[in-house]
């Protein structure tokens, strides 16, 4: 029977010819090819992690001195969890071998975080097999394993931390190593202001790279595109034939492409640069605002989720036109993820706070269960996924949940300084772990929750109307008065 070196995620046959065993085992480890089909495979399983480094060590069960090691083609992170690898006996071994499975985090260099053994014998014809699982956590998938797990990754709910992460201003211990924002690592970081539009109202701000986003208006038919400058300054550029009132954006990384939705329930994109017009979709809203898009890239393609005041949850494959793919029952106010598998979207319904999640079965998205709110807190505004075991989201007077392992709690609210009076509206939060949540107050005001308490950020008078980044140490604001506001470092 023939047999094949199965490596990484499916089988691969070697082909080439050699003249004995005892050459090919110099030559290719394994010792496999299609003269030498494979003795055992070992089917690796990676269970709550992706490897950096993976290899298999075979020792002879009689004589511990006899022994190889094989590399094993790591899998690809956000990929399929198993993979193969297969060996041929050694010449004068016994017929029964140990397979140990070593994962590492990150690199070859990196920490190991699991391992799995197997004792497994090898009969004289046909191939021997034998499964081996591998389970580390790695919830934020940043390839850094979390320190539960004998890894070194102190903050596993966000991509902003771990060893592999170079320190920057952002109030987070980006690199593990017990300071939060060493000096000098902050010095220049401060809001600065792009000049004002007149006439403009911005709604939204779509950020897609470093340095760069987009503003929308929903009043005179300008988006505007936002470069920052080599001196710290900013380079508009408007453009105006997108016709409609926009009520939000999202910007596609690679290219910079926006798309955008309105108060009117219109669906439109453009790229950057005056090649292109901008186009407006065939969808029909029937005049329910669109009041958030969130979008993915993979594999080539672009996939993003709107969601309407009345209901829809729309899904725009593009190219292709938008469809509408679930209705709920509530005014659906905001909707986020790290990718289709993780997304969320709150609203109300009734005067009552609601969440839903996607259903991973492709089914009906889910209701979730909120803790219990009080008066006058009627609707979540926004939602934030950090991870897929952590997310964030804000709503009316001073309603601040947050989502672990797939429960629900409140957190404190924003602090009331007038007697009798009530805490503030969370209309925008955006999150970058647990110690570091920014939030948009109907107070026109920024502010920051540590983990404990809340902190000033930014006092505005401009009428704030928009909060957000891509990255922990870049955020992106924008007013009513047609201002655009950004903090980071001082030179690009």
């Amino acid at each position: 029977m023939k047999r094949a070196l199965a490596v990484g995620l499916g089988l691969l046959c070697i082909t080439c010819t050699v003249p004995d065993i005892e050459d090919l085992e110099q030559e290719r480890p394994s010792g496999c090819d299609a003269s030498h089909p494979c003795h055992v495979q070992v089917l690796l399983t990676y269970d709550g992690f992706r490897p950096g480094c993976v290899t298999l060590r075979v020792v002879d069960a009689e004589d511990a001195s006899r022994t190889f090691e094989l590399p094993v083609t790591p899998p690809t992170p956000g990929g399929a969890g198993t993979g193969e690898v297969g060996f041929v006996r050694r010449a004068g071994w016994s017929d029964t071998v140990k397979v140990t499975a070593s994962a590492r985090e990150s690199s070859c260099a990196g920490q190991e975080v699991a391992t799995a053994s197997a004792q497994v014998t090898v009969p004289e014809e046909e191939t021997a097999r034998a499964a081996l699982t591998l389970s580390a956590r790695d919830e934020d998938g940043d390839g850094y394993v979390s320190t539960a797990t004998r890894g070194t990754d102190c903050d596993d709910h966000s991509v902003s931390i771990s060893p592999g992460v170079a320190e920057r201003c952002d109030f987070l211990d980006n690199d593990c190593d017990g300071r939060e924002d060493p000096a000098p690592i902050c010095d220049g970081v401060a809001w600065r202001t792009t000049r004002i539009l007149t006439g403009t109202s911005y709604r939204d701000v779509a950020p897609h790279a470093r340095n760069q986003a987009w503003l929308v208006s929903d009043s005179s038919d300008l988006l505007v595109h936002v470069q920052r400058e080599t001196d710290g300054g900013f380079d508009l550029e408007p453009f105006a034939d997108c016709h409609g009132a926009w009520s939000t954006a999202w910007a596609r990384p690679s290219d910079g492409r926006v798309f955008i939705g309105s108060w009117n329930g219109q669906l439109a994109t453009r790229p950057l640069g005056a090649a292109e017009p901008c186009t407006l979709t065939s969808f029909d809203g029937g005049g329910a605002a669109i009041q958030d898009l969130v979008g993915f890239e993979a594999d080539g393609g672009t996939t993003l989720y709107a969601v309407s005041e009345a209901g829809d949850i729309l899904r725009w494959d593009y190219p292709a036109e938008p469809r509408r793919v679930e209705h709920v029952d509530a005014d659906l106010r905001s909707i986020h993820g790290l990718d289709p598998r993780t997304l969320i979207t709150v609203g109300s319904t009734g005067d009552v706070p609601v969440a839903y999640h996607v259903n991973a079965d492709g089914g009906p998205w889910l209701r979730e269960s909120l803790p219990s709110n009080s008066q006058g807190q009627h609707a979540l505004q926004s939602v934030h996924v950090v991870a897929p075991g952590l997310a964030y989201a804000g709503g009316d007077q001073g309603l601040f949940l947050e989502r672990a392992a797939g429960t629900w709690t409140t957190k404190p609210p924003y602090p009331i300084y007038v007697d009798g009076g009530v805490s503030p509206d969370l209309l925008d939060v955006v999150s970058f772990g647990q110690g570091v949540v920014f939030a948009r107050l109907d107070t026109d005001d920024l502010v920051r929750f540590d983990g404990v308490a809340w902190q000033d950020f930014l006092f505005g008078t401009q009428g704030f109307s928009t909060l957000e980044g891509l990255t922990s140490d870049e955020l992106w604001s924008a007013s009513l008065d047609g201002t655009g506001f950004y903090w980071g470092p001082l030179q690009p």
